[in-house]
Parts: structure tokens; sequence; C-alpha cells
């Protein structure tokens, strides 16, 4: 089984590479740090994995369209569409180049890799599709409100496609993880954010294993981890307004003394 994942360097990617390498499936690991995607071929391969290094940085159109020409005689059984990072801070003061970025990241390239590889599925016969969306996706984020719209898209799309590519025999994942202790923190700036100093906050091992297991029996909506899911039953109880202002509260900047 050939198992394509976006953002395997670390975190929940290479963490996914990992229990794939567990199976003795075929990785092809794509991101933008060329050493730590050979330092996760390594461990692919020490766990009885195959990998290939996939090096383009999908925030860049030019650089999508090079990787889908180098995928393009290979199989992809499925794809982990698990690239994306967050920018904390008040909107008006953010920068807007982070944040087209991070549109192009998080739902542009996406969508492209999801519709080119959806379509070879489709010759194919069959295939999986994992979207790593987020317990944001359920809600909007005061001091994060373009990632929190990025994932609700991302949530939103990929419900809609589990419905539409199901004649096909592909089937497609939407995995929403909490707070996990991953790089995101560092490259979203959310050093004075409350949101990582509540206890509970899963790592990326266990956040990785609780969405395979998830999706591997094919469900169309996973939420890893206990406390995750009742937060995510809880948004339900509550106004759209009252979910903004309680996320407000959390992620509110905090004051060192």
């Amino acid at each position: 089984m050939n198992v394509l994942i976006t953002g395997a360097s670390a975190g929940i990617g290479r963490e996914l590479a990992y229990l794939h390498a567990d199976q003795g499936h075929h990785l092809l690991l794509v991101g933008r740090n060329i050493e730590q995607l050979f330092e996760t071929k390594h461990f692919v391969e020490q766990r009885g994995g195959s990998a290939i290094v996939l090096p383009y940085d999908i925030g860049q159109t030019v650089q999508i369209k090079a990787l889908l020409r180098a995928t393009e005689h290979t199989p992809v059984d499925v794809l982990i569409n698990n690239a994306g990072f967050g920018l904390y801070g008040e909107f008006l003061e953010t920068d807007l180049l982070r944040e087209e970025n991070m549109i192009d990241v998080n739902i542009r390239a996406l969508t492209y890799l999801t519709k080119t590889f959806a379509r070879r599925m489709k010759v194919q016969g069959s295939g999986r599709i994992i979207q790593i969306a987020s317990t944001s996706s359920f809600h909007g984020g005061p001091f994060m409100s373009v990632y929190y719209a990025t994932k609700a898209y991302v949530l939103s799309f990929s419900e809609a496609l589990a419905d539409e590519l199901a004649p096909y025999n592909i089937q497609v994942t939407a995995v929403c993880p909490g707070a996990t202790h991953t790089d995101f923190a560092a490259t979203a700036d959310l050093a004075t954010s409350g949101l990582f100093k509540r206890p509970g906050i899963m790592d990326a091992k266990t956040t990785a294993q609780l969405s395979f297991t998830g999706y591997m029996k094919g469900k169309t909506l996973v939420i890893p981890g206990r406390s995750n899911a009742v937060y995510v039953f809880m948004t339900r109880l509550f106004s759209r307004r009252k979910l903004v202002q309680m996320t407000h509260q959390l992620q509110a900047p905090t004051q060192s003394f």
C-alpha cells in the first residue's frame, strides 16, 4: 500500500508515517525540511516500511504541480493531507502574508491535492483520503481567526466529499485533533496564549494512534481523545456566540510577572 503524507517531517505527520510503516506500507513523505524528512524515512525503514522523500513546499502552486508530476506513475492508495499551520495574535496586527500562506497550505493545497488524487483513485477503483482538520473546525476562534476558518473549511469539505466519493469506493475521513504537543505552538507564536497552558494536552504519538485507529475503520469523522470528543459534543449545547466568547477567554494573551 502506498501512503502519501504531507507535513511528514515532524509531529502528527511523522507519527502517522511510523504507524503505516508498522503495517509494511510504502510512504511518500512530503514536506519542506529535507533533513527531517530523511530522518522520518530512516525510522520508517527501521520499523519495516519503505519510503521516498519528496521535498516540496505545497504552499507554492509550482511545487504542488512538481509533486503531482513526481507521483504521476505511482498509485497512491492513501492520501493524508496533514500539512498545515496557524498564526496567533489580534487580526489587525498579524502578518497578512503569513495568513495568505496559511490559506494556501491549509485550504488551496489541500483542495488541489484532494482533487488530483481523488481522480486518480477513481481510476484505480478505490482509495482513502484523510484530512487533518481540528476541534477548532466547529466554531470561530478569536486571536486565531484565519486558522479556525481554514479548519472549518477542511471539515465541511471532507464531510461533503465523503458522500460524493463513496460510490467510487473512496473513503474520506476528517480527523479533528485538539491542541497537541508538536511544533505547531512555536510556529503559530502561541507562547502568550492560554491554549497550551491547560492540563490534558495530548502528545503527537497518542493523537496519531487514535487517529489511525479511527480512519482505518473507515469513519467519516475522528476526534482523537475523550476530552476532545466531550468538547466537540459540548459545542452543541452553547450558542455560536457563546462559544466564541469562551474561546476568547481561553486564548486571550496572558502576561508573565
